[in-house]
């Protein structure tokens, strides 16, 4: 008569059987499933903020200590506290402030990765993108669409400094990632004046024989901070805020009205004084920076102050909650541009 095989029995009976499968490269699904297929995301990343006036200080330091030809870029990557060294604030996102002082030239590269820049600081240095210089002011927003040449130059007397936002962890993980240099390590030919494609294609008109496709790089690369903000009170003039987003606009490709970047949303919002939006939560993990204003945003319980210049990474999938004691303006880009592309973006509004 057989045996019964007791439960210690059959606990050592798979170890050995585990045992057996890892020189051959193998694991059994049913021990990691509920880890890899999970009823709500799970993500490394936790909330987080940074304060622009404690960084300048360091930025500027790191100015007297690197130059911009040795750095490439001189950047201070802002690191989510639960992911260090690994060059991201969120599982597919990159955030860092660059500094480019009066006189330097960050040499021309291009890259595979999509990248953004918010301008914090400074006005009138420029980013040259596939041969036409954008002038920048303080909170515009520009475009550097995957593999196009770019180069950054500042010919004031104000150091520069600016947000840069890019898919890097995303283009890592897909294991994606190109990189060029121009071989003088100069600047790139300016061929387009300066201008251009704000004027052709930034007036809702665009070249009725252009070459671009929908999901090609976005043409339009300057979203001037005196234009989306002006936006924002047009939208507060016409109707009442959203209980969950306030005042809330995208930012969009003239192309085809989509995303800025192939892979990264960007967005603009305006929450009245006093305004307290209701909870909300959505898969992509969003990046937001003050523009102006005061309040603060509940992420997940936690509780971080907002004001001018205060950046803060919500989660994906933590519940947010926006409170204004002044117009709060926020700047934010996430990654819902890839996930709606994947069909997984999704967003439940409390």
């Amino acid at each position: 008569m057989a045996t019964a095989t007791t439960s210690s029995d059959l606990q050592l009976l798979r170890a050995e059987f585990y045992q057996r499968l890892r020189p051959e490269n193998l694991a059994p699904l049913w021990e990691v499933l509920a880890a890899l297929v999970t009823p709500t995301p799970r993500t490394s990343a936790i909330p987080a903020a940074w304060s622009f006036d404690r960084i300048r200080p360091m930025l500027m330091e790191a100015g007297q200590l690197i130059s911009a030809a040795e750095a490439e870029r001189r950047v201070l990557i802002l690191e989510n506290p639960a992911i260090p060294g690994q060059s991201r604030i969120t599982q597919t996102l990159y955030a860092g402030l660059q500094l480019i002082l009066p006189g330097e030239v960050a040499p021309a590269h291009r890259h595979a990765q999509n990248a953004l820049r918010f301008i914090m600081d400074g006005e009138g240095a420029f980013t040259a993108l596939d041969g036409e210089r954008s002038y920048m002011y303080r909170h515009d927003l520009i475009l550097t669409p995957a593999l196009l040449w770019h180069d950054h130059g500042n010919e004031t007397a104000q150091p520069m400094i600016w947000l840069d936002g890019l898919d890097i962890p995303l283009v890592q993980m897909l294991d994606g990632s190109f990189v060029e240099h121009r071989e003088d390590r100069g600047a790139w030919p300016t061929t387009r004046p300066a201008g251009d494609a704000q004027l052709r294609w930034g007036r809702n008109l665009r070249p009725v024989r252009h070459d671009r496709k929908p999901g090609e790089a976005n043409p339009l690369f300057i979203y001037p901070f005196a234009e989306w903000r002006e936006t924002l009170e047009a939208l507060r003039r016409s109707e009442a805020p959203h209980p969950h987003d306030a005042y809330l606009m995208e930012f969009t490709n003239p192309i085809d009205g989509g995303p800025v970047l192939a892979t990264i949303s960007a967005f603009a919002r305006l929450v009245p004084a006093d305004f307290v939006t209701k909870p909300a939560r959505s898969t992509d993990g969003m990046i937001h920076v003050v523009v102006e204003g005061s309040g603060s945003i509940r992420i997940d319980g936690g509780n971080f102050r907002l004001s001018p210049g205060t950046i803060v990474v919500t989660p994906s999938w933590s519940e947010r909650v926006i409170e204004a004691t002044q117009d709060l303006v926020l700047f934010s880009y996430s990654d819902r541009a890839t996930q709606q592309k994947l069909s997984i973006w999704r967003e439940r509004l409390s």
